[in-house]
Parts: structure tokens; sequence; C-alpha cells
């Protein structure tokens, strides 16, 4: 994504922190939880609460989706190229969030595809499996996982 982005932070670790700028600021979290999966990281994303906690089903309308998404690909980047060896696997918060990130993945494929594994998570003949992302099929991605290709 050729996109700009927001100067982020990084708090600890695995988790980073910008300020979308759109019709008001709106302080975003980008956190990496690692699974009970050895290497296996959960990409989490969202609006950071009064609470300290991270509202990843709010849809903010801040005007400035496309340069949030873009940051959030770059700090991805970042987390693996730091953590080369981990798997990081996300999906949407709703139907809807799910259908963008499989767009992004479509539209930005042959980009990321040069530094990148992708893969889905899917529902085949009533058995979850783990297959390699076709950007041009209509199979229905229940999760996407990214790997830094080495």
């Amino acid at each position: 994504m050729k996109h700009s982005v927001y100067p982020y932070r990084k708090n600890v670790d695995t988790r980073y922190v910008f300020i979308s700028k759109g019709k008001r600021d709106i302080e975003k979290i980008v956190e990496f939880t690692p699974t009970s999966v050895e290497g296996l990281y959960n990409l989490g994303f969202g609006d950071l609460l009064p609470d300290g906690s991270v509202d990843d089903s709010v849809n903010s309308n801040n005007g400035d989706i496309i340069k949030v998404l873009a940051t959030v690909v770059h700090i991805l980047k970042e987390f693996t190229q730091l953590h080369p060896n981990v798997k990081i696997v996300f999906t949407g918060s709703t139907p809807e969030r799910l259908i963008l990130y499989r767009r992004i993945l479509k539209t930005y494929y042959i980009e990321f595809s040069t530094e990148f594994n992708i893969t889905g998570f899917i529902l085949e003949n009533s058995h979850y499996k783990e297959a390699i992302f076709e950007p041009q099929s209509e199979t229905e991605y229940l999760a996407f996982f990214i790997r830094r290709i080495i």
C-alpha cells in the first residue's frame, strides 16, 4: 500500500498506538496477541476506550479509512520484520469488516505477496482448514494468515 500513514509509537513490543485525524482525533490501537499456538499471533485493531480496553467493532466514520488501514499494514510489516518467524492471524469483528479485509488483500495481493505468504481459514466439506489465499476466487474466508517470506 503506497498510501501515507499516521505516525505511531510502540507502547510495548506488541502494542502500537496512533491518532486517526479525521472529523475528530481518535486514538487507535494495533495489538499482536500471542495465541495458544506457538508462534501464532492475533492482530487486533480498534479504538482505545477510556478504560484502556480496545473496541474492535466500532465504526468510527472518521473519513480517513485508507490512511488508517495503510497505517495498520505498515505496523504489520514492522512487527513481522522484528519477528520474522511469527504467523499473524486476523479476521473481521463483523462480516462487513471481513469482506473489507478480503478486498484489501485482493486489491494489493501482488504487492503483499512479494513480502508475505497469505493463506485463509476456510470451511470445506464440513472441515475447517488453512488454504492458500486465491485473490480471484469466490472462496469464503473466515480468517486470514500472514507470514513473512524469509
